[in-house]
């Protein structure tokens, strides 16, 4: 007589099994940005806080570097205030000795604000939170580790903050929206209202391609209210103007114009037929062994929710259709700007809401195949024989996945690896080294040769007027910085 499994049983032996995994998998991480330091853009945009702190500033000195910096750069390079804002206030800025926050802070931010989303999501639908748990750790787990550009994604300030920080403002402020228009206390909607507002005018200013599809999704999502008739308060038209308003004067600012000049972008049709293109070219691309596997767990689970559910899934269809569509938007504005989709640190946002958007479909077609009563399974009692080989089959095809990917690129691996053969702490005293030579008037320097994937050299050059040659002598208050010959 085979034994039976509880399906809440399977469940929190999942959740308990991921959660572990991805706590286990950020050590190495976490180690490796003890030895991680500012870089290139870092050096420019702290410069004024820096130099404050340097002096002896206070909390209002610090505070009005910043917003000169702002304002600054607006005038003369590009728009985004609020990550600009942001940018100043690089950890290393305040101490050399606590650049590692980098890392804490874009790890905290996407894995709260994943956990957050999925949890009000489910709250709201009434579903299980624990699957709710497990579906996140799914998200984060692939997000992290597969991420494409893990250097620009948690180890360097001003390229994680720009994108991977506001990509988890992004999922923060529509948890929020979510809880506003379903609380009922005057007092809880107060408190909503105003961390909506907050968040809108910080994404509002922040990169264009999480502004846009904020955008995007919130005036979609109010289209939607209207058509079925729900009634739609006040205070999403605020949030919603004050969104566009601050999308609007990141727009306008004459630091664009300046930054636009040495770039040549395409013609707005051009670049939303291109960003419809590449969206479907990365979402094939990026749809591996590897993220099969965790989407099997999230179908299961969508088939256990979805089996009785109250909600209708009548088109999928069109509802993919339309989400490639969306999820395509924040490809735009890059390909407009510059005919590109972007570096490394802007791709790695497509690649964490790939996520989030095949999940939405998972469900949604689950739900359908579920009303349509394609397929059938006993769910209440599993036979534990069929848990285990569908785990295993599950645990095998992630593995192939990973090792068709390359285990050296998954982030995990990645940093052990180098942690094991020391390359991080050589990086490290490299760096430090150099950094001392200019503070003792030796300005002229060997670039760091000990250089792991995800850290980055200094990249300064020969020619002292190179923009990271001057941004590190204003920095360091030297007359100029020059790359040895070797």
């Amino acid at each position: 007589m085979q034994t039976k499994l509880d399906t809440k049983k399977i469940i929190t032996i999942v959740a308990i099994f991921l959660g572990t995994g991805l706590l286990l998998s950020l050590i190495p991480i976490i180690i490796s940005s003890f030895y991680s330091h500012p870089l290139a853009d870092d050096f420019g945009f702290s410069e004024k806080v820096n130099h404050v702190v340097k002096n002896g500033g206070g909390l209002f000195d610090i505070l009005s570097a910043s917003f000169q910096q702002v304002k600054d750069t607006y005038l003369d390079w590009q728009g985004t205030y609020a990550a600009i804002f942001v940018f100043s206030l690089q950890p290393a800025a305040f101490s050399e000795h606590i650049y590692f926050l980098t890392t804490f802070v874009m790890l905290t931010a996407l894995i709260a604000s994943t956990l957050f989303f999925v949890n009000t999501i489910f709250n709201i639908l009434g579903y299980d939170k624990k699957i709710g748990i497990i579906i996140s750790f799914v998200i984060l787990l692939l997000s992290i580790h597969f991420v494409v550009d893990k250097k620009e994604a948690f180890f360097w300030w001003n390229g994680s903050s720009y994108y991977t920080l506001f990509y988890s403002f992004s999922l923060l402020f529509f948890s929020i929206l979510i809880k506003l228009y379903y609380a009922e206390k005057i007092i809880k909607k107060v408190i909503f209202l105003i961390i909506s507002l907050l968040l809108a005018a910080i994404l509002g200013g922040g990169n264009y391609s999480t502004a846009l599809l904020t955008t995007v999704i919130l005036a979609f999502a109010i289209f939607l209210l209207i058509k079925h008739k729900k009634k739609i308060s006040l205070c999403y038209v605020m949030i919603f103007l004050i969104l566009i308003t601050g999308f609007v004067i990141s727009m306008i600012a004459p630091g664009n114009s300046v930054r636009a000049a040495a770039i040549t972008g395409e013609s707005p049709v051009k670049a939303i037929i291109h960003s419809v293109f590449y969206a479907v070219v990365y979402i094939a691309k990026w749809t591996g062994l590897a993220q099969l596997a965790g989407f099997s767990v999230i179908g299961f689970f969508a088939y256990i929710l979805t089996k009785n559910s109250k909600y209708k899934f009548q088109y999928p269809f069109i509802v993919f259709v339309l989400s490639v569509l969306v999820f395509a938007t924040q490809l735009t504005p890059p390909l407009y700007a510059m005919s590109s989709v972007g570096s490394g640190r802007q791709i790695n946002i497509y690649y964490y809401s790939y996520y989030i958007f095949m999940s939405f479909n998972i469900f949604y077609i689950i739900g359908w195949i579920n009303q349509k009563d394609i397929v059938r399974i006993r769910t209440k009692n599993i036979q534990k024989s069929f848990s285990v080989c569908t785990l295993l089959l599950i645990i095998g095809v992630f593995l192939c996945g990973c090792l068709n990917y390359g285990l050296h690129n998954i982030t995990f691996v990645d940093t052990l690896l180098a942690l094991k053969n020391s390359t991080p702490q050589t990086y490290s005293a490299e760096y430090l080294d150099r950094i001392s030579q200019i503070k003792n008037g030796n300005t002229t320097i060997s670039d760091i040769k000990t250089v792991p994937d995800f850290f980055s050299p200094l990249c300064i050059e020969e020619d002292s007027d190179f923009w990271i040659n001057k941004q590190i002598a204003r920095y360091y208050d030297v007359d100029k910085v020059t790359l040895k010959t070797e």
